[in-house]
């Protein structure tokens, strides 16, 4: 199982691609082979411009993945831009594609935001959704560190089936 963790925040100190970051470590203690790809790499274009030679690059990495792990900020409670600019240029083969969701938040309040990136995945691809979603807000963090033991233990949680799930959606 191939798994495909995007980093999608353009933050210097961003806390989605310090869930990223755990994500991938417990996936590979699960023996699940999974890469991070961390946007603050790429220079990204708006849809109707030129595609760099990273987008194009990405779009193939996620048409590889089996599975997808998206991580998002929480931008007015739906998306950012960034993640829009992935979604329109490079997810044009990830039709039944499973995939999860990591959200970091400002605050506790905002975690039906992610519902819209849920919305975008199953309706315009047909994709697949791990039920459980990893949400964070600003007081789980302590010096660009998780601490929280609630959302450490949800995430083992999410980690434990997205595994199961996706190894039994490819077989």
């Amino acid at each position: 199982m191939n798994t495909l963790i995007i980093s999608s925040s353009l933050a210097k100190s961003s806390k989605s691609f310090i869930l990223c970051q755990e994500v991938h470590k417990r996936l590979q203690k699960l023996n699940v082979k999974s890469e991070i790809i961390d946007v603050r790499n790429f220079q990204l274009n708006p849809y109707h411009s030129i595609q760099s030679e990273e987008l194009v690059h990405l779009e193939n990495k996620i048409s590889q993945a089996d599975n997808l792990i998206i991580a998002m900020g929480v931008h007015n409670y739906s998306i950012n831009d960034s993640l829009k600019i992935i979604l329109d240029n490079c997810f044009k083969n990830v039709e039944g594609k499973f995939f999860g969701i990591l959200c970091a938040a400002g605050g506790d309040k905002s975690y039906l935001s992610t519902m819209h990136l849920t919305q975008i995945c199953m309706n315009e691809w047909k994709m697949i959704q791990l039920p459980r979603t990893v949400y964070a807000s600003y007081k789980d963090f302590n010096n660009n560190t998780l601490k929280s033991k609630e959302v450490k233990d949800w995430m083992m949680l999410f980690c434990n089936e997205f595994a199961s799930i996706g190894k039994k959606l490819m077989s």
